[in-house]
């Protein structure tokens, strides 16, 4: 279950990413980014801090999704170019 919400909301980041990138907003697309952003970003940031929780405590190993979810991660906040 937990690999679904990671696979979901790298997804969504990587969707709207892609977009971005190709310079290409249908309407439909501007509809769902504004429904889906704002909590795609919540459970993102919230399940990278669970996993580097998980990880300090070495409850859970590296893997390839959370390598991919904390990547993402990573991107989501220097996309916001603070």
């Amino acid at each position: 279950m937990k690999e679904l919400k990671l696979i979901i909301t790298n997804s969504t980041i990587l969707f709207f990413i892609l977009f971005y990138f190709l310079k290409w907003e249908p309407t439909i697309i501007g509809v769902f980014r504004e429904l889906l952003i704002l909590p795609s970003f919540f459970i993102q940031f919230v399940l990278a801090f669970y996993i580097i929780i998980k990880l300090l405590t070495k409850k859970i190993k590296l893997g390839v999704y959370t390598t991919a979810h904390l990547i993402f991660t990573l991107l989501t906040i220097l996309s916001f170019k603070l």
